[in-house]
């Protein structure tokens, strides 16, 4: 198996083919992971203000934009990846939920 990146290898496993993660609160987790990425984007938006004030600079630091620049990065490549553990969990999480007749919530 090639993998190009971190975002491929981040899975929800799924109750209805492997039976070690029955106990998986989907709801749960989908909560979380939706938390996770808020606070992700607001961090990614901080350095993006951060970004946009040291370009107004008459002199430019290089290093430290580039620095900033690369933060945004990878906490972007952070952030798909709990929003795609979010929406997959939430979907098992109704899915499990109409199964067993309840409702959960995400």
């Amino acid at each position: 198996m090639a993998v190009d990146n971190f975002i491929a290898l981040v899975d929800v496993p799924d109750y209805r083919y492997d039976k070690n993660c029955v106990s998986i609160d989907y709801g749960k987790l989908a909560d979380d992971c939706d938390t996770k990425t808020i606070c992700l984007m607001s961090a990614i938006r901080e350095l993006s203000s951060n970004i946009f004030c040291i370009s107004e600079d008459k002199k430019i630091d290089d290093e430290r934009l580039r620095s900033l620049s690369g933060a945004i990065m990878e906490l972007t490549d952070l952030a798909i990846s709990t929003n795609k553990v979010a929406q997959m969990a939430s979907y098992l999480s109704g899915v499990k939920g109409k199964e067993s007749g309840k409702c959960h919530s995400s």
